[in-house]
């Protein structure tokens, strides 16, 4: 039976190496663990009984077997956690601290609360196939090429028939797509970083400069700059990706019908 308390955060962060190398189950147990963590230090203290209660397992499942490491010894094989136990010296005051690498920048996911939310009654290995499928998408999106699928099998250290299987039963619940040689996550709570733009940061302060000037010297704002203004006025919510508003902005072509052409030019005019 679950815990009613949850102490998590709204996302936490996995590097790509914990995901790939520890097995589906364990991969969405460590991901629930990191939602207890500390957002800074990656640490957390949380039990194995209360993990076990979040997942909504026994706690059986994390002691060694005759076949198995324990959850604690595989997660210390990954090289990717340290594990202490801590002793008060006081009766029944001890304790286990993890904490978690810093991930390395280009080799992390971002995966939300909402993930655990919306899926957790969700069969235990196809929730942590999911997480193992979104460390091998294509840079800032949900697509994961297809092109061998024995390098997938290698990456993510998985064999062809399991793969194949919980591939077909994710299109079944209608939480992937395949187009062509891609495979396309439809999963909430996945969580794409935007790389860091120049262009958009120049076109933001063309804009901004350009609304300022204006409006300080009353003179009337073109329709690009009224429609950035009221997206910059609304914190730019739901603009999934900026890149395409500013270039849209920027060429005028913002809500017209009519392609994008994909050089923009240095010396806009407003």
């Amino acid at each position: 039976m679950k815990d009613t308390i949850l102490p998590f955060k709204e996302y936490t962060v996995m590097s790509n190496n914990l995901i790939q190398n520890l097995n589906c189950s364990d991969v969405y147990r460590t991901y629930t663990l990191l939602l207890t963590a500390d957002k800074h230090s990656l640490e957390t203290n949380a039990t194995l009984k209360q993990l076990a209660g979040f997942v909504g397992e026994e706690l059986d499942h994390y002691k060694k077997s005759k076949s198995t490491l324990s959850f604690n010894d595989k997660l210390r094989a990954t090289g990717e956690v340290v594990i202490r136990d801590i002793d008060s010296k006081r009766k029944d005051r001890h304790w286990t601290m993890y904490r978690f690498n810093q991930v390395e920048p280009g080799n992390y996911r971002r995966i939300g609360r909402e993930f655990y939310d919306t899926y957790n009654t969700l069969d235990l290995k196809l929730r942590g196939f999911i997480l193992k499928l979104f460390s091998v998408t294509e840079p800032h999106s949900h697509v994961i090429k297809l092109s061998s699928i024995r390098k997938l099998e290698k990456r993510i250290h998985m064999g062809h028939n399991t793969i194949s299987k919980y591939i077909e039963q994710l299109k079944d619940l209608d939480l992937l797509d395949e187009v062509a040689d891609c495979l396309i996550l439809k999963v909430k709570g996945l969580i794409i970083d935007q790389p860091k733009d120049k262009q958009v940061e120049e076109l933001t302060a063309i804009f901004d400069h350009i609304i300022e000037f204006n409006e300080g010297n009353n003179k009337p704002l073109s329709r690009e700059c009224m429609i950035y203004k009221k997206y910059k006025e609304n914190g730019f919510k739901d603009v999934k990706n900026m890149h395409s508003l500013m270039k849209s902005l920027a060429t005028g072509t913002v809500g017209r019908k009519r392609p994008v052409k994909e050089d923009i030019p240095c010396d806009i005019i407003l």
